[in-house]
């Protein structure tokens, strides 16, 4: 995206200078900002813009922390590619030279400073940040195809080195330069070498962390159908001893009854037994008497 297109050079090349932990937030503080103007267009502009990488930001902040430096690189970069059009023609090669001698000097002293800079931000740049760094800073310098980029003084990404036509040129001036482009890619096959026993050890670690977590998972599972086997067995248990208690209480009232009967019929047998006696003892009164009379009749 070209910030020219949407008149916000100024605020973005804000943005892309300000802390990398501090882009995100401030970028969509901007974006709201704008969409609540009615500017829905560059609010969506803003919004898309890319959080810059550490070598990236790293040459924002030389933009910004050494200016007059940063435009002598681009001043230098401009006069060899100037020069370098002699050189090809045979004119000219001593301007080419003194020319690259320039940016290059100025250049390492830059890389050096970015490299400071990230330091002291808490970030201490690796070979790969410092060789990026060196690439951005050469093809702002040599790079016609970075000419937006040098000119609005902020990037969103790291830039292409400079192409087969500068290096070209760069060899006919008698100053060769190690082609960063080969280098970077040598770079990455060997940190892609050296990452291998570590990534072979992570995807290890990472499947011994799938085992045992497979394992967990099916010793839980054996955990929770045990305990479902044991509810059920207790909830089985409950239900045979309410049956039992039921019955029990059942048993029990029935005796109840059969007591209640029992004590019933005790009662009248009692009360039988009395009137008995009752009737035993008038007869035997009645027997007393006639015995009596029996004896008075014989005596007369």
């Amino acid at each position: 995206m070209a910030p020219r297109k949407i008149g916000l050079n100024d605020e973005i090349q804000r943005l892309y200078r300000l802390p990398p932990e501090e882009f995100t937030a401030e970028r969509n503080v901007l974006a709201a900002r704008l969409r609540k103007e009615g500017r829905k267009d560059d609010a969506a502009a803003v919004k898309s813009l890319p959080k810059p990488t550490p070598s990236a930001w790293a040459v924002n902040a030389l933009f910004e922390r050494q200016p007059k430096k940063m435009e002598s690189l681009l001043d230098a970069g401009k006069r060899a590619r100037a020069a370098q059009r002699e050189a090809v023609s045979g004119r000219g090669a001593e301007a080419l030279r003194e020319s690259i001698r320039a940016a290059r000097s100025l250049s390492d002293e830059l890389r050096w400073e970015a490299g400071r800079i990230l330091a002291e931000e808490g970030r201490p740049p690796s070979r790969a940040i410092v060789e990026r760094l060196a690439a951005n800073l050469q093809a702002l310098a040599f790079s016609a195809a970075a000419a937006e980029e040098a000119s609005r003084g902020w990037l969103d990404r790291d830039l292409e080195p400079p192409g087969f036509e500068v290096l070209a040129g760069l060899q006919v001036a008698g100053a060769p330069v190690v082609d960063l482009a080969a280098r970077r890619e040598a770079q990455r096959k060997e940190e892609e070498e050296k990452e291998r026993p570590a990534r072979a050890a992570k995807q290890e670690a990472h499947r011994r962390d799938e085992a045992a977590e497979k394992a967990s998972r099916e010793r839980e599972e054996r955990e929770a159908e045990k305990l479902r086997k044991q509810i059920a067995a207790a909830e089985e248990k409950l239900e045979r001893a309410r049956a039992e208690a039921g019955s029990q209480a059942e048993e029990a009232k029935e005796a109840e009854k059969a007591a209640a009967e029992a004590r019933r019929q005790a009662e009248a047998a009692e009360r039988a037994a009395e009137k008995a006696l009752e009737k035993a003892a008038k007869a035997a009164e009645l027997l007393e008497r006639a015995e009596e009379e029996l004896r008075g009749v014989t005596k007369a």
